[in-house]
């Protein structure tokens, strides 16, 4: 469990989630638009690859965050990202409850793994010890 709850990993997993998913936006807006059963149009590949772009960015500040503070400055650090995960988090809850994206076992599957991160995330944060 002590592996799991290594604050530096967390940091870099929610990294590698974010680049993922940026690059998902940045190069699937038809597919975006197809599995969402929107029309697809120019302003939809937009909004997708400024999102993409700024989940990128995101993750890059996310991979390097434990590169370049200590274990306590980070630990500090924790609660801001954590607001961040938690936003990014809460947008995708909205956009199914008002209907903009489907309601379906993907958007479930997505949010537990993301709260059970965040958790992990959380109580990373607070071990008194110095890994």
């Amino acid at each position: 469990m002590d592996k799991i709850l290594n604050l530096p990993i967390l940091y870099r997993v929610f990294a590698v989630l974010h680049f993922l998913m940026g690059l998902l936006m940045l190069f699937g807006g038809k597919t975006l638009s197809d599995t969402n059963g929107w029309e697809h149009s120019i302003g939809i590949v937009t909004m997708a690859e400024h999102h993409g772009s700024s989940l990128i960015c995101v993750s890059l500040l996310f991979w390097m965050l434990p590169s370049w503070l200590s274990i306590e400055t980070l630990k500090k650090a924790t609660l801001t990202a954590i607001i961040v995960q938690v936003l990014l988090l809460i947008m995708p809850i909205y956009h199914a409850f008002v209907g903009a994206i489907p309601n379906d076992p993907s958007l479930y599957f997505m949010v537990a793994i993301l709260i059970v991160l965040i958790i992990l995330f959380y109580m990373a944060s607070n071990k008194n010890e110095v890994e």
